[in-house]
Order: C-alpha cells, then sequence, then structure tokens
C-alpha cells in the first residue's frame, strides 16, 4: 500500500483501485455472468464455485493481494499469503432486479460494539496497532465493478469511517427505500475499478437509477486462521483442480481455516445460544407468558450468531 492508500483505509474503511482488471477481462467476466443469468449468485457451481477461469484469476490479482497483504497484518513466516478466501457473491441489478429502490445499511466493527463476545464469533472487526501500524481485520471484500457505478446512479454506499464507532447505526438511515441519510457516501467506480473495504464498515447498495445493468463481483476473505462462513461452505485447496494457473499460493488462498478454530467456533456458538435460550427462559418468567423458538432466534441472532 502506498500512503494514500494506507490513509483512505484507515481513515474511511475503504478505498478504490483503478483499473484493477483489463478491458478484456471486464469483458470475459461479463460474458459469463449474461449467460448464467440470475442464478449465477452464490459461491457454489459444479466446479468448486468458479464460473470461468477468468474467476479463478481474481483469486489472487497481483495489485489487490499487495493490499491485502498489509491489511491483513502482512507476510506470514510461511511465506504463504495471511488471507484465505471465504465466499464469493455476484451481484446484478437491473435486468434481473428491476426498479432497485436501495437496500439496508449493514456492517459493524463488533469488537467495539460487543467486547463482550468471544472473538471467534466476531468476523466484522477492524483495527490497527498504533506502536507498529500494523493493521488487523476480519472479514474484507473485494468489490470487482463490471459496469461504470457513479455517484447519481447506484452502486456501493458507505458511511465512511463508521469502522472505527462504537454506535449502532441509526434506525432511520438503515433503509434507503425510504430515504437516503446525507451521511451516506455513494463511492463512484468505472468499469474494471475495484473498491476493497472492511465489512466493519457501515455499507449499503445504493438506489440503482440508471438503464444498464450493475454487475459486481464480490471476493470476500478472512484471516488464514478465521472464517466467516459455516464449515459446509468452506473452499479447499482441491476446487482448483482442472484450471490453469494454480499454483501453491492460490491453493493456500483457498485452503480452509485450521480445525482448532472451528472447534473453538462450535464451542462458543454452542455456548452463545445456551445464554439465549437461558435469557429466554428467565424473560418468560418474568413476563408469565411463554417463549416462542422465534423469540429464542431472535435473542440468538443478538449475539451475532447469524
Amino acid at each position: 500500500m502506498n500512503d494514500e492508500q494506507r490513509f483512505a483505509f484507515d481513515t474511511w474503511g475503504f478505498l478504490t483501485i483503478e483499473d484493477a482488471l483489463t478491458p478484456e477481462q471486464v469483458a470475459a467476466l461479463k460474458a459469463t455472468v449474461d449467460e448464467k443469468g440470475p442464478d449465477l449468485h452464490s459461491q457454489h457451481s459444479d466446479r468448486g464455485g468458479f464460473w470461468s477461469q477468468e474467476f479463478v484469476d481474481l483469486l489472487d490479482v497481483p495489485v489487490i493481494a499487495a493490499i491485502l497483504e498489509e491489511i491483513y497484518g502482512g507476510p506470514r513466516d510461511d511465506g504463504e499469503p495471511p488471507f484465505r478466501i471465504d465466499h464469493i457473491n455476484v451481484h446484478t441489478h437491473g435486468t434481473f432486479n428491476k426498479d432497485l429502490a436501495g437496500g439496508t445499511i449493514h456492517g459493524n466493527n463488533g469488537r467495539l460494539l460487543h467486547p463482550e463476545r468471544p472473538h471467534e464469533l466476531i468476523t466484522h472487526y477492524f483495527e490497527r496497532d498504533p506502536r507498529t501500524g500494523q493493521f488487523s481485520n476480519g472479514l474484507v471484500t473485494v468489490a470487482y465493478e463490471l459496469e461504470d457505478t457513479m455517484c447519481n446512479g447506484g452502486g456501493f454506499g458507505c458511511l465512511a469511517g463508521s469502522h472505527k464507532g462504537h454506535y449502532p447505526v441509526p434506525e432511520d438511515w438503515i433503509d434507503l427505500a425510504k430515504g437516503v441519510h446525507p451521511m451516506v457516501t455513494a463511492v463512484p467506480a468505472r468499469a474494471g475499478d475495484a473498491i476493497i473495504f472492511t465489512e466493519a464498515l457501515c455499507h449499503v447498495t445504493m438506489p440503482w437509477t440508471v438503464p444498464s445493468t450493475r454487475t459486481t463481483l464480490f471476493y470476500k476473505y478472512m484471516p488464514r486462521d478465521e472464517a466467516y462462513s459455516g464449515q459446509d461452505n468452506f473452499f479447499a485447496p482441491s476446487d482448483a483442480d482442472g484450471w490453469e494457473g494454480i499454483d501453491r499460493r492460490r491453493r493456500a488462498i483457498l485452503s480452509p481455516p485450521p480445525r482448532e478454530f472451528v472447534e473453538r467456533k462450535a464451542l462458543a456458538t454452542a455456548e452463545a445460544e445456551r445464554q439465549a435460550r437461558a435469557a429466554a427462559v428467565a424473560a418468560q418468567a418474568t413476563s408469565g407468558g411463554w417463549i416462542s423458538d422465534r423469540m429464542i432466534c431472535r435473542m440468538t441472532s443478538s449475539t451475532g450468531l447469524h
């Protein structure tokens, strides 16, 4: 990262890399999206979550990987990247989703808002060591834009700097279909640009108002030893079999987190669910009413288990 990128990511929680993809890459990726249509909306496919060679190549784009290295605290002692791919999403608005009025603001720094929760259950966080300047992040997204997304047309928006916030977003700001608060920043980008942001940043899809189709590929990364997705959705090095350009580095990026982390997270999840159920029972006793599974689910989700 250069000084400007470092300042942007630290201060605003995101940065834009212009021309991260070549026009040829953009055209090839758009062709695949057009071919797959609305069915192309998750990380799963017949070949480990990749629909073309161009999707495979996005795992480790050199200009992006160099930034991710610093975002995740620098190279590991074993020389492998300090991050892993957690999941991939494809968002299309316009042709497949008419009249998108805007999304809902989401994301927060869980370690600031919920310091009492086990770290295994907090996947959205941003930290910086003031002594060394080293970053530490949870879920980080690289959003590759395949269409121009200008300020008045829609695309990525955020509450810049909210990745350092200690308070939740005001309720009246959340649903953009009800109006866009002036504090929401629309981030313009051209086709081929990449927006890198920490999921600790409060962010949102802006209302899409132009006739073209918004197509954005979201490659979402986690620290090498952590995971956002459940273990049934982990990528594996074998998912790269049959594709070109697969080396040790890309297989490392596809590797699941250590079993020790998975086990710790399972224990923490079970304990959080136990506490939520106990709280639900206590609420029932206080109110004199009965408690439903739906209420327990709501109380469980408030612990971050979603």
